[in-house]
């Protein structure tokens, strides 16, 4: 079970600003709302031996790696091949991706998309309900399509892997400046260290900010916020909205 997650977006298209990337938006509120520490986001290029080198120095960093993006038929797709590296195992055509590939394009099957079929020798099959071509699950690495669409409706599957508990939330809105509570902020953090705090700033017409308290259970969320409102309130500054979500211990 896998507490830390490290998300890792594969492609030139996207350090190339070909495709804007849009699946972070998808996966990191799941990952959030199932309760795991997203310890890691990173975009790396399509080239093997550097995704091999980061995947190793991620997997130090995390319980679960999930990869998105270049698992497809192309010279370009070198997902598998970097993940079979990093894992120590040759590539091989799963049967049952060999299948489901060949039922789903028929006559149309070719060798490029038989490709498709290879993944690392003893990784499970994510499976693709929409085009056949399924992703893996291999020494901790969880490689997904980029495509939105089938990472939306493949992505679920990961849910029983991740351990975790939906923390609570505490979120506060006020005009008061950063600078302005920067010290009560820091009083607040340094009173209750099992609370995590961000400051989150907006410019939409008229400047406010947006203060989250979050912790494992609502109690201590909502006792830092107090705090800090009390500390902003002695300051001169007033909280114009608060919101609070509690989670799975709240």
């Amino acid at each position: 079970m896998a507490k830390r997650v490290g998300v890792v977006i594969l492609g030139d298209e996207v350090l190339k600003a070909e495709v804007r990337e849009a699946n972070l938006g998808h996966i990191l509120p799941l990952l959030n709302e199932w309760g795991a520490e997203v310890a890691l986001c990173a975009i790396l290029p399509d080239d093997i031996d550097t995704v091999a080198r980061h995947l190793r120095a991620f997997l130090e960093e995390a319980d679960l790696l999930v990869l998105t993006g270049g698992i497809g038929p192309t010279p370009d797709d070198i997902t598998r091949e970097a993940v079979a590296r990093v894992a120590g195992v040759p590539l091989v055509v799963h049967p049952d991706a060999k299948a489901a590939l060949e039922k789903y394009y028929g006559d149309r099957m070719n060798s490029y998309r038989m490709l498709m079929a290879q993944v690392p020798e003893g990784a499970a099959l994510i499976p693709n309900p929409v085009s056949g071509a399924p992703g893996f699950f291999v020494s901790r690495m969880a490689a997904f399509p980029g495509i939105p669409m089938l990472l939306h409706e493949m992505f679920g599957w990961l849910r029983p892997l991740v351990e975790g508990k939906r923390k609570s939330r505490v979120i506060l809105f006020a005009k008061a400046p950063e600078s302005g509570y920067a010290g009560i902020m820091k009083e607040a953090m340094a009173a209750y260290p099992d609370v995590s705090v961000g400051s989150y700033p907006v410019m939409d017409g008229e400047y406010r900010v947006r203060v989250v308290f979050r912790a494992g259970r609502f109690s201590r969320a909502a006792a830092c916020a107090d705090t800090f409102t009390e500390g902003l309130r002695a300051a001169g500054w007033d909280i114009s909205r608060r919101e609070e979500e509690r989670g799975d211990d709240g």
